[in-house]
């Protein structure tokens, strides 16, 4: 499936990237994949890992974050500890993500902290100041009601899941070659896990979960949920709900990149498979984020009410195939709100945010760390024994309070009043750029939406701090072009 995926890029002739560099891409994702399922225990796989970011990938900070995204999410989390010695039971916690920030990131952070230029400086970028306090923030609220040691692990790990994706994408990314090159190798990586949970679907196979029962020992890695008569594709992550939480982002790209794209029949099959990969997660959140997303996406172009018109139009063309036949009435049967499948995960939900509420308001401003074990969280135990917080702003609200609402949702509410006020002056001076930042803000919106129906787990947090880095290097380099357009118009 991986070479199917490469070849069918290499026909797609994306303008931004070179043959040399897509033939670099697809020997190091290969390599990636062949080691984890040969070698006997994860630290070989690590230690593998580690020589072939070293030796294979160049000694720069941009082809370092495009292997970084490019491998970010094609392999399970994996986590694991690094033991201790002496009176300390255990260092800190490790997983693929984090392997692949310390092996690639971390690099290019040393490569970006020598370059003395602005671009470079924090505080340089709008959304610099809500990052840095949201991470200070956290950091120093995790030193209650724990051991010094243990505060000081969350530091190191806040600076490894946080800091590093947002700083280090950011910087790194410079001029339009390289953000070009940075959103084909992401939509190349998404696009590899929707071809494969299309083929978990079908074939009713989670493929990565012996690989995880192999490396690391742990005996279930993804539920065999089926939902409507579709096993729920999960591919490398622990839950669907996040596969479709990617696949969404990959579509949001895909307005953006098709326009790269010089195969004009081929590029088609895009939004297909990766809609197809999304109704494999049988997930309510991602379809819905997605429905937002490409509404955002609609409004922020040209003639809205046409386009509006014809996505309505399209809909009641195909709504009496889904009433008269069995595929659409399951099909509708999933629907949040009007469906009755699993009716009751909507219900939980609003159950959720009712006893959530209540124990916000006793620790209205920092949150508390025992928030799972008060009584109205108790009575949210589902069958498994734990309490399922699946809303990221919740989980927010509860660990850090509305302080830490406030912040983490600013990051979101700056980015976005960035790009749109850049949208205008853009229209007239630079088309591609301008396009670019309606998909931004598209993938914003859609993210914002979706992560209200998911908790920060698993791959989540990486991919949204990976965003929010992206949309500020979108937001240097657009805020370059105005100013050289003002120049240039001035000295005329």
């Amino acid at each position: 499936m991986g070479g199917a995926a490469f070849w069918f890029v290499g026909r797609l002739r994306l303008a931004c990237v070179t043959a040399k560099e897509l033939s670099l891409w697809r020997n190091i994702w290969f390599l990636n994949q062949m080691f984890a399922f040969l070698l006997p225990n994860v630290w070989v796989f690590f230690g593998v890992l580690f020589v072939t970011c070293h030796f294979m990938v160049p000694k720069t900070a941009q082809s370092k974050v495009y292997v970084y995204i490019l491998l970010l999410g094609s392999l399970p989390m994996m986590h694991t500890i690094v033991p201790g010695f002496g009176v300390l039971n255990y260092l800190f916690k490790v997983d693929y993500a984090r392997v692949l920030s310390v092996f690639l990131l971390l690099p290019a952070f040393f490569l970006l902290r020598g370059d003395r230029s602005r671009k470079s400086q924090l505080f340089a970028n709008p959304a610099d100041k809500y990052v840095l306090l949201f991470i200070a923030l956290v950091s120093i609220l995790d030193f209650r009601d724990d051991t010094f040691t243990n505060g000081l692990r969350f530091l190191l790990l806040h600076f490894l899941d946080f800091f590093l994706p947002y700083y280090v994408v950011s910087r790194a990314i410079q001029d339009m070659a390289s953000l070009n090159k940075f959103l084909s190798a992401f939509l190349i990586s998404v696009g590899i896990l929707a071809l494969m949970a299309i083929f978990e679907s079908v074939k009713h196979w989670h493929i990565y979960n012996h690989l995880v029962q192999h490396l690391v020992g742990v005996s279930t890695v993804t539920t065999s949920e089926v939902r409507g008569g579709l096993l729920r594709a999960a591919v490398t992550f622990m839950t669907p709900i996040a596969l479709g939480y990617v696949i969404t982002i990959g579509f949001g790209l895909y307005l953006y990149m098709s326009s790269l794209i010089q195969n004009e029949s081929l590029k088609k099959i895009i939004p297909l498979g990766l809609i197809l990969a999304l109704i494999c997660t049988v997930s309510r959140g991602p379809w819905v984020g997605l429905t937002f997303l490409y509404l955002v996406y609609i409004f922020t172009g040209k003639e809205k009410l046409t386009q509006y018109g014809k996505l309505a139009m399209g809909l009641l063309i195909m709504l009496p195939i889904f009433l008269m036949t069995s595929y659409g009435q399951t099909f509708i049967d999933l629907l949040p709100f009007v469906g009755t499948i699993r009716a009751e995960t909507v219900d939980y939900r609003a159950r959720l945010f009712e006893m959530a509420s209540i124990v916000i308001q006793r620790n209205f401003f920092f949150g508390s760390t025992d928030y799972i074990n008060t009584p109205e969280m108790q009575t949210m135990l589902q069958g498994e024994g734990i309490v399922d917080v699946v809303n990221t702003y919740l989980q927010v609200a509860l660990g850090y309070g509305w302080v830490g609402l406030v912040l983490f949702s600013s990051i979101f509410l700056s980015l976005l009043w960035s790009i749109y006020k850049l949208s205008k002056p853009l229209y007239s001076q630079d088309q591609q750029l301008f396009q670019l930042g309606r998909a931004l803000f598209s993938i914003l919106c859609g993210i914002a939406i979706t992560i209200y129906t998911v908790s920060s787990v698993d791959y989540i947090p990486h991919y949204y701090w990976v965003l929010f880095g992206l949309s500020s290097a979108y937001i240097a380099l657009s805020q370059q072009r105005i100013n050289n357009g003002a120049t240039k118009q001035g000295l005329e």
